[in-house]
């Protein structure tokens, strides 16, 4: 029986900021093949019947910089229209608060899923170390603690606040969250923060041109923004902030950081002998975006014994164009094509893993669009890769990483 390792999921995201959810797995939600950010796919029913085992369970604070002049204006008034208390509380949170909100969301969630729970199906469970991982029982799903976005961590220094006082502050958090069980820390997400240069998360999709059909951003209601500054700007932290969360054995996530960023990350894993993330991405090679990666980066994750989360996503597997011509296709193909692409460049399946994003803010596949579906993408799978190979995708190459990054 195939177990999983999703490196990317968002429970917390919709049981904190939805307000017609409480912090519980048990949800009746639509979460059908049509996109809906209003969904809940994480629900207890289709993990109870999925081969998930362990959940990078990762929160996710909305930027206020995104909720500012990100959302465009007609999608600003709406918001002052339909919810005016929750818009002005979106605009005014304290990052670092929001977070421990929804870190405490996640731990209740556990004792307030399990309650309902009959005979022996599964349960959850609080991963808070490595050790912990060979604890799980067979039905018991982990549940471990990582942040996208490292902009949770604080905005920059406040009023009076100096950058050297700010960075203290930011290290006494690292501690904090790593006696938590934070496990990995995505550096970068959709608008500036003072640790990572973003790239811009705006998805790009088809649109008929005089005929034509062209890539074009998906922009009509919100925009991501990408950074102007590079890794090592004056009064930026980028260097000294990734170097202190491989000290304290953190895992790296560049999902969201620009390209060249990406690459003094992976120098630094190197010096300290890290793996590095990207927990859910696609591949240069069928999409040409800066947010997914080239031949030769896939090449630095094989080298450095990283895992690559391919997203269960087409937007950011497959080119627009392509997208235009087959899009009653599923993608359950498509992410296997990718597979086998990285396995073909680097010759074994090493660094190749799983990121869903279900929960997020990404349209999943319409033939895997909930947990339980991922017995689909298994089955596909064995089509082209042994029963080895496929244990590796789907739970130990990023059980590897946790293992030597996790410390």
């Amino acid at each position: 029986m195939h177990r999983m390792l999703d490196l990317h999921v968002h429970p917390s995201l919709k049981m904190y900021y939805l307000p017609y959810l409480t912090s519980s797995f048990h949800a009746l939600v639509y979460c059908g093949k049509h996109f809906n950010p209003l969904s809940f796919r994480t629900q207890y029913r289709h993990l109870n019947k999925s081969p998930v085992k362990v959940m990078l369970s990762t929160h996710y604070v909305i930027e206020q910089g995104f909720v500012r002049q990100g959302i465009k204006g007609p999608g600003r008034a709406l918001s002052w229209l339909l919810s005016p208390v929750f818009y002005a509380r979106l605009r005014r949170s304290d990052p670092w608060k929001v977070l421990m909100g929804m870190m405490e969301t996640l731990e209740e969630s556990v004792p307030n899923t399990n309650k309902f729970v009959v005979g022996n199906s599964k349960r959850f469970k609080m991963v808070r170390r490595y050790s912990e991982i060979a604890e799980l029982k067979e039905n018991e799903i982990g549940l471990i603690h990582t942040i996208e976005g490292s902009h949770a961590l604080g905005y920059g220094p406040k009023k009076g606040q100096s950058v050297e006082d700010f960075w203290k502050q930011t290290v006494e958090r690292l501690e904090y969250l790593k006696d938590r069980g934070v496990a990995l820390i995505t550096l970068a997400h959709f608008w500036d923060n003072m640790f990572a240069p973003q790239t811009c998360g705006t998805e790009i999709v088809p649109k008929n041109r005089d005929g034509k059909i062209v890539g074009e951003p998906d922009d009509a209601i919100f925009h991501m923004k990408r950074a102007t500054w590079q890794w090592d700007d004056a009064g930026k932290l980028a260097d000294r902030f990734s170097r202190k969360l491989l000290e304290m054995g953190i895992l790296i996530d560049v999902a969201h950081t620009q390209q060249h960023a990406r690459w003094r990350i992976y120098d630094l894993c190197e010096e300290y002998n890290r793996p590095v993330i990207a927990s859910h991405n696609g591949l240069q090679h069928f999409f040409d975006h800066e947010y997914n990666l080239s031949d030769e980066e896939i090449k630095r994750f094989h080298e450095l014994g990283g895992v690559i989360g391919l997203i269960l996503s087409r937007r950011w597997l497959v080119n627009p164009e392509k997208r235009h011509h087959t899009d009653k296709h599923g993608g359950i193909a498509d992410i296997v094509e990718d597979m086998l692409y990285i396995r073909d460049l680097v010759g074994d399946v090493s660094c190749i893993g799983i990121g869903t994003d279900f929960d997020g803010l990404t349209d999943p596949f319409k033939d895997c669009a909930t947990p339980d579906k991922l017995w689909n993408m298994i089955e596909y799978m064995g089509k082209y890769f042994t029963d080895d190979e496929i244990d590796q995708i789907m739970y130990r190459n990023g059980q590897r990483a946790l293992e030597k990054g996790w410390t």
